[in-house]
């Protein structure tokens, strides 16, 4: 299967994946509500965050350092199974006997039992690890998602059976730790890869040497996305913090959804053509042009209708979260557009790099943070967000443009067609809005808007770019083609 089979098979499938498990999370929440208390939620989510941040140092790093490196593979995968296995030993007892403590802060005493159990994903899952980074390496997501797939139905299932039976909180908590049981058992019927009973200190090495960087960025990006939380919290109103994170979520909509997407993808695509220049420059570019198709023109209408969307869908009391929503949106945007730079760092063997902007980013929230709340609340913070993401932006492109010897008009080309078109657009879905006042409901008119500013965005797209002529016809022939093949099967 040729490359760019492999990558449209990897996204389809990771997409699929992510529509499954979030209504099948979204099902499973909606049937536990009628038989669980709020409170039962509540001690799992007090669990969570504490077994989720020493999972970040679960696996070194060694997953990415994996998916990069081109030899010696199978001796540095048996390397990393036992290494990975004994270090998530380590953190479950960490988890186990830290347990009491992290009760005592939330002066919760079942606490204790729930992370007690809820840090056996954490060993569970260890043995998982390698064998899906290497199915991941080589693009072959569909045996990595149908493992999970099928471990989402029968965690879930007992989670629901197990609350009709009056388990309460631990139909949560055994449910989850049923997951991970499963989805570590099934991925070996996926994969041929055995480890072998070795240890090469060397490629230990060599694998701690490059994924260091990783788990460093990782706890870097964790405090960064966590930070702003935590001043708007101290020094404002909890109602403010309420405003903030309205604002902070929506306008990040294309980072966290549309990006975090296809980054499962490219870090191993990237990889796999690290060795040719001109074929992993071309790739980059074409993700970062397919990205940015969607995710412009997100961010844009995101700053164009925050206050009508605001004020319409969450009410008026809801207003002081509409200029920080607009100013996040342009964090929102830059985000998305700057992600595949990381995996041009990891994929080029500068995962440093990383570490690096992460630790200039921190810093500068640390000492500008307080003075911009102070200057300007939430719309000050949203501000200096927006300013830092701009700058932060600027380094990754003149760093990736060293590994892939690229130019800054590439971006211009790709970026300013998308942000033109986006803006025309915006203001014709601005005209529906305004020109349909007081013919019908507002939240029909902002769904009028929508559809014109889609049209409109395409239409233009469309005619500038070839490109997305070819694509939009390749999408209309595989369509076609599996309607041709459903009936085949039919007749």
């Amino acid at each position: 299967m040729s490359l760019k089979r492999q990558v449209g098979s990897a996204i389809i499938w990771v997409i699929l994946s992510v529509i499954f498990t979030r209504f099948l999370s979204f099902l499973t929440k909606l049937v536990l509500a009628r038989f669980l208390a709020p409170g039962d939620f509540g001690l799992r989510a007090l669990a969570n965050p504490a077994i989720n941040l020493l999972m970040m140092f679960q696996e070194l790093g060694f997953t990415s350092a994996l998916i990069y490196r081109q030899t010696e593979v199978e001796e540095a995968a048996d390397t990393a199974f036992w290494t990975v296995l004994t270090s998530s030993l380590a953190l479950y007892l960490v988890g186990f006997f830290s347990a009491p403590w992290v009760a005592d802060f939330f002066h919760e005493p079942q606490l204790i039992p729930v992370m007690r159990v809820l840090a056996l994903t954490m060993l569970l899952s260890s043995f998982a690890q390698v064998p899906v980074t290497l199915l991941v390496k080589e693009l072959a997501f569909k045996r990595k998602v149908i493992p999970d797939l099928i471990a989402g139905v029968l965690g879930n299932g007992l989670s629901i059976v197990l609350a009709m039976l009056g388990y309460g909180v631990w139909s949560l908590v055994y449910g989850q730790v049923a997951v991970s049981l499963i989805a570590a058992g099934l991925i070996w019927f996926f994969t041929p890869w055995r480890p072998r009973l070795r240890f090469s200190k060397v490629r230990a090495k060599e694998l701690i040497d490059y994924g260091k960087h990783i788990v460093g960025s990782q706890a870097l990006v964790f405090a960064i996305t966590n930070v702003d939380n935590v001043f708007v919290g101290k020094f404002l109103a909890t109602a403010t913090l309420g405003f903030y994170d309205l604002a902070y979520t929506i306008a990040n909509l294309p980072a966290t959804q549309i990006t975090r997407l296809v980054n499962q993808v490219m870090f191993p695509t990237f990889s796999k053509v690290q060795s040719d220049l001109g074929m992993f420059r071309n790739v980059y570019f074409r993700a970062l042009k397919y990205v940015s198709l969607l995710s412009v023109p997100i961010a844009v209408t995101t700053i164009g209708f925050a206050d009508n969307f605001v004020t319409q869908a969450y009410g008026k009391e809801w207003s002081p979260a509409i200029l920080p929503m607009q100013l996040l949106g342009i964090y929102g945007l830059v985000r998305s557009v700057a992600a595949n730079m990381g995996n041009v760092f990891k994929a080029g063997g500068q995962p440093k790099w990383l570490t690096y902007i992460a630790l200039w980013r921190l810093t500068m929230m640390l000492i500008f943070l307080y003075p911009s709340i102070q200057w300007g609340g939430i719309v000050g913070v949203s501000l200096f967000s927006a300013i830092i993401s701009v700058i932060d932006f600027g380094i990754s492109v003149f760093l990736a443009n060293k590994i892939i010897h690229a130019s800054w008009g590439k971006y211009v080309q790709i970026l300013v067609p998308q942000g033109i078109a986006s803006v025309i657009a915006v203001l014709a879905g601005k005209l529906v809005y305004w020109n349909t006042w007081g013919l019908t409901r507002a939240i029909v008119r902002l769904g009028a808007a929508g559809v014109a500013i889609v049209v409109v965005y395409a239409a233009i797209m469309w005619a500038i770019d070839p490109e997305v002529r070819q694509l939009a016809q390749a999408a209309w022939e595989f369509v076609q083609l599996r309607r041709r093949s459903a009936i085949a099967k039919e007749a």
